[in-house]
């Protein structure tokens, strides 16, 4: 079976299932694997330096076009796609408007979450559309787990921190749909964006009556330096010194393109890193996908910083 996969998440799903996409999408940058396949889409302005490569386009809008002439070459059996957001990927829309337009003989899979139990079932309807239903069903028990773990050992926590996950900072977006229910899973109190709920705006006001007891800045498609970038910026362009978070030296940069902003399986990775920072009694640690920002906290027990 060939596959082909439009959008970051979906990629690395069928790789974890035994299945690595034939071509993929150019934000696709894991595993190593997909290095070097074809690349399927691209961003539009990106045209304008040789109209004529329109000829070859399948399908776009204003920010992203579809490649026609690869997306035939590959002749997938199954297209993985995503719904989630327009912004941060090739539409499903466009992915079957392409398939019907070549005439390809293959399944468009919008490969969607609203919430974690969503992401979970993606890994069974992914491997149902790539032909490893066994490797699915392993993969989401692994993954059930890892995350029964998490819960029980904050089970018996004698608090539970309000949390605020912001994926954007200017403006301030506080980030929704699965990461809510992490938050929660986590040990923590998510607020004020529900689960199921898109990312949304909120502002300082809204931000400082929740009073979060943890921040963690995770910035779409940025790494954790630039994560780190634009949490110190915040806490130097905003007064938030009144915030609990804030006082207490408990802000956190998350790596946002690789753990906050992709609905892969690795979802259970944020899990345990978010469980890290809320609970660090309960946890050795959280490596490289979480660093703390600004100052020295002064109250509470010392927190991991690696």
């Amino acid at each position: 079976m060939t596959v082909v996969s439009l959008f970051p998440s979906a990629t690395e799903l069928a790789a974890a299932l035994g299945a690595t996409p034939a071509a993929v999408s150019h934000q696709c940058d894991r595993p190593p694997a997909v290095k070097d396949r074809p690349t399927l889409t691209g961003l539009v302005r990106d045209l304008d330096a040789d109209p004529e490569e329109l000829d070859r386009i399948a399908a776009h809008d204003d920010t992203y076009y579809l490649d026609g002439d690869r997306l035939a070459a590959a002749d997938p059996d199954a297209v993985l796609t995503q719904g989630v957001c327009a912004v941060c990927a090739l539409d499903a829309g466009l992915a079957r408007r392409a398939v019907e337009r070549l005439d390809l003989d293959a399944t468009v899979l919008d490969v969607h979450a609203d919430d974690l139990d969503d992401v979970l079932a993606n890994a069974e309807r992914v491997g149902e559309a790539v032909g490893r239903p066994a490797a699915a069903a392993a993969l989401r028990d692994g993954l059930d787990a890892r995350i029964d773990a998490v819960a029980d050992a904050v089970a018996s926590a004698d608090s539970r921190p309000r949390v605020a996950v912001l994926d954007w900072t200017d403006p301030l977006r506080h980030a929704g749909l699965w990461v809510p229910d992490l938050i929660r899973i986590a040990g923590g109190e998510p607020g004020p964006v529900a689960a199921g709920e898109r990312s949304r705006a909120i502002g300082l006001d809204e931000l400082r009556a929740f009073d979060p007891e943890v921040v963690v800045v995770g910035p779409c498609s940025a790494d954790i330096g630039e994560a780190e970038r634009a949490a110190g910026d915040l806490l130097d362009r905003e007064p938030l010194d009144g915030v609990a978070a804030v006082r207490d030296g408990r802000v956190y940069a998350m790596d946002g393109t690789a753990y906050l902003n992709r609905h892969s399986h690795r979802v259970v990775d944020t899990l345990e890193a978010l469980a890290g920072v809320i609970h660090p009694e309960r946890f050795d640690g959280t490596g490289e996908r979480v660093r703390r920002v600004g100052a020295t906290p002064t109250a509470g027990p010392a927190e991991p910083t690696d």
